[in-house]
């Protein structure tokens, strides 16, 4: 597994305002590895639910269809951002990256992930 996250000082580079006009490109396109098809699905998130922050050993991408949520990212240097953001914005959140979200509706997303390189670990991983 190819560490990378020591190569992002400002993790606002995970969040991605599609909504917006923006893309996946540069430092981040050159970051993340190829996506599992497989683990594509659409996840909803109850008002009010506590997620942990926390990181995975595989990127993570949320792509936001309804809902408002604030996302919160931080890289391995303590560096955090927050974020309000909206349908059609997306989260490609790097490996190694620690991340979370909170909204008090219910949030409806896509959530996938990237095609583990061999000895990830599962599940939230927390500092």
């Amino acid at each position: 597994m190819r560490n990378v996250t020591n190569q992002i000082e400002d993790p606002s580079i995970c969040v991605v305002l599609m909504s917006k006009g923006q893309r996946i490109e540069g430092k981040l396109a050159e970051l993340l590895n190829p996506v599992d098809p497989k683990t594509f699905h659409q996840y909803r998130l109850p008002a009010n639910t506590d997620v942990e922050l926390h990181y995975h050993d595989v990127d993570e991408y949320w792509w936001f269809v309804s809902g408002h949520p604030r996302v919160t990212v931080r890289s391995v240097s303590g560096v955090t951002r927050q974020f309000e953001l909206g349908p059609g914005d997306m989260v490609a959140c790097v490996r190694g990256t620690e991340h979370t979200l909170w909204a008090d509706h219910e949030l409806v997303y896509y959530q996938y992930t990237s095609v583990p390189e061999g000895g990830e670990r599962g599940g939230h991983l927390v500092r």
